[in-house]
């Protein structure tokens, strides 16, 4: 993570979230659905008490070089199974976060190395996008399985 110490790097990952769970609930509400504030509350404190152990974890096994951005889809990937709880239909957001969520997971069970992890993240996002974003979609240059 570079110049960043733990503390700092927890803190921006942490206000990424923030913005990304803020940005993700206007566009549920926009779709005419939406969650209470009360319920918004319990999904981020379960996701967060998750994923601050993961943080230990992760921290545990490589010490303070441990990349926190390698969560970030996990940590997405719980708040959408979350939100799937109260209703809300998000298949496809959860596949959009599935496969980066699992490869963060596997780190911090320590089986996959970190710069493996950020390197299959960036394939995964760079076909989904090759893919305009949708897991239905096939690549007209790629063995795609659908």
């Amino acid at each position: 993570m570079g110049d960043l110490n733990p503390e700092k790097s927890i803190r921006l990952f942490w206000e990424e979230c923030d913005v990304w769970i803020e940005n993700r609930l206007s566009e549920i509400a926009t779709l005419g659905k939406g969650i209470s504030e009360e319920d918004s509350v319990e999904i981020e404190s379960r996701v967060e008490d998750t994923i601050n152990v993961l943080f230990q974890k992760g921290i545990e096994r490589y010490g303070e070089s441990f990349p926190f951005k390698i969560l970030n889809d996990l940590h997405h990937l719980f708040f959408e199974l979350e939100l799937k709880k109260y209703g809300i239909n998000n298949e496809e957001q959860i596949h959009q976060h599935k496969d980066n969520g699992q490869v963060g997971l596997s780190v911090v069970q320590g089986k996959m190395e970190p710069d493996n992890a950020l390197l299959i993240m960036e394939v995964n996002r760079a076909h989904l996008e090759k893919k305009g974003g949708s897991e239905e979609a096939v690549c007209e240059d790629c063995i795609c399985p659908i």
